[in-house]
């Protein structure tokens, strides 16, 4: 897939637009730095004035380009717009990539669908040259940026103390158990939610967010072949590809990254070579 590489450039699903040269150009984009819509639980106060406040969530983003298409013939620039309307297709369901690159920043992307495209007959039209509007919708609000953050831990097993001790002891989390750990900086300023990747053997690993004290424990022994994803934005559980959330235990609770830094290890009853590997994206609204 092709990335932006210049100012002003930007990819829809690899094909490139904006930026020096090319024949559709990005005239105004509406949507991109404003705050996303907002779900908001507020209520009413039945026979009272005013509104009893709730919590505000995210809804989607919708991102407007304003392009221009323009080519030194008729033949010229019915090739850019055929091209242009052969990319910006609306999609029955999941999303695209749109990458963009504006000027002080790394690449970022977002994920959305097509949902509207006008492109007017007028006498500019006539001329060999016109003005599109293309409407994308983002289900997932967040701006994020295009490079994979990640970190590879290896787990501690979780063994607990031999007896007979001499007292007073001094007792570690977990118990007995050594802990590799690494923190994992959002650089954004909204909470992005990491995928966890389990590699045996392992039996019952764990991963804790040291920063708040919770943690994910799966029930379940893995092999040296096995695979398991946890993914925590859409809080579904994978085992070689296949749904496995029944292995996750009642006490889990799932967490995020918000801004700032967190610190992240694993543990395990036993273990002899498994991995976990932290991905995520840093976000920004």
């Amino acid at each position: 897939m092709a990335s932006p590489t210049a100012n002003w450039q930007f990819s829809w699903n690899g094909w490139i637009f904006g930026g020096p040269g090319a024949a559709v150009q990005v005239l105004r984009v509406d949507g991109l730095e404003d705050l996303p819509d907002l779900r908001s639980q507020d209520s009413d106060r039945g026979f009272s004035d005013g509104m009893f406040s709730g919590n505000d969530f995210l809804a989607g983003r919708t991102i407007t380009f304003t392009l221009s298409i323009t080519g030194n013939s008729m033949t010229a620039m019915q090739t850019a717009l055929a091209e242009l309307k052969a990319n910006m297709q609306y999609q029955r369901n999941g999303t695209g990539v749109l990458q963009l690159y504006i000027p002080t920043r790394v690449v970022q992307r977002v994920n959305a669908r097509v949902r509207r495209r006008a492109i007017p007959i007028d006498v500019d039209y006539s001329h060999g040259q016109t003005q599109a509007t293309v409407q994308l919708f983002c289900p997932d609000p967040r701006i994020y940026d295009d490079a994979v953050s990640a970190g590879l831990l290896t787990p501690g097993s979780n063994v607990g103390r031999v007896y007979n001790r001499v007292y007073p002891l001094v007792y570690t989390t977990p118990a007995g158990g050594s802990i590799a750990s690494l923190a994992f900086p959002n650089t954004g300023n909204v909470t992005v939610w990491p995928t966890f990747t389990i590699t045996g053997p392992v039996t019952n690993p764990q991963v804790i967010n040291v920063t708040t004290g919770q943690g994910i424990k799966i029930n379940a022994m893995l092999s040296a072949v096995d695979v398991l994803v946890i993914d925590t934005d859409l809080k579904a559980i994978s085992l070689n590809g296949n749904p496995a959330r029944n292995l996750l235990d009642n006490a889990s609770q799932w967490f995020g990254f918000p801004p700032g830094s967190t610190t992240v290890s694993i543990i395990a009853d036993t273990t002899s070579g498994g991995t976990l590997v932290v991905s995520y994206r840093n976000g920004s609204v």
